[in-house]
């Protein structure tokens, strides 16, 4: 078993202290005390002691400074992502400035539409007729187109259209009145005045709307037994006019 210095140096002063105590009991006055020794050298260093438990943790340190950036070289785009859900619609934009003035277009003429129409009438009376007759407006008002002509009392279309036409007519006395207006040999509408009126006089009127083609004639009728009265009133007339 070794044994270290300091533990000699206990020792040898235990012995010294028994060696004291066996002088004095033996009747030996108590000398002076020596002048101490000098101390001895450091022992050997004891083993390692057991590993004790571990400290409370200590506080944290300060942050360090930040570093300098990377240089590494920049990824690959990742895969694009699904759409998103449509967002609440915004508020309406301010209006903006007017664009510039386009360009003039080419011009056109627009095809100006005929003027034709005619107003005629009858400045004396038809008396009985032997058979179906024309009946021929002898005063003209109007005849733009120059479609209505006072010799045969018919109005050819100049041009193709719509056509409006209207006639009037007074009935003789003791006679019946009966007057149809005629598109080429094809019968339009008619206007009639029967005797048995309690009149000495009956008037009537009627219209109508035809398609004509270019050339077309219209015209009015009147057949046997049948008389037109007239006078300076001019009751019986006869109108038209292309509408489009």
């Amino acid at each position: 078993m070794e044994i270290s210095i300091v533990q000699l140096s206990l020792v040898v002063a235990q012995q010294r202290d028994e060696d004291t105590h066996t002088d004095v009991s033996q009747g030996c006055g108590n000398g002076i005390p020596g002048i101490p020794g000098v101390p001895g050298t450091n022992g050997l260093q004891g083993p390692v002691g057991p590993k004790g438990d571990s400290g409370s943790p200590g506080l944290n340190g300060i942050p360090g400074q930040k570093g300098d950036r990377g240089q590494g070289s920049k990824g690959q785009p990742g895969q694009k992502g699904t759409t998103g859900k449509a967002g609440a619609k915004g508020n309406k934009g301010h209006q903006g400035l007017p664009g510039q003035k386009g360009d003039k277009g080419e011009e056109t003429q627009v095809p100006q539409q005929p003027r034709v129409a005619f107003s005629v009438a009858m400045t004396e009376s038809m008396g009985l007729a032997s058979g179906d007759q024309v009946v021929v407006y002898d005063k003209v008002y109007s005849n733009d187109g120059n479609g209505y002509s006072t010799t045969s009392g018919k109005f050819r279309a100049p041009v193709a259209g719509k056509y409006y036409f209207t006639i009037s007519g007074m009935r003789y006395t003791g006679h019946d009145l009966h007057l149809c207006m005629m598109k080429n040999t094809s019968q339009l509408p008619c206007v009639y005045v029967t005797n048995s009126v309690d009149t000495d006089y009956g008037i009537a009127s009627n219209s109508v709307i035809v398609d004509l083609q270019q050339g077309d004639e219209v015209w009015v009728k009147y057949g046997p037994g049948d008389a037109v009265y007239n006078d300076s009133s001019e009751y019986a007339t006869f109108t038209g006019y292309l509408m489009y």
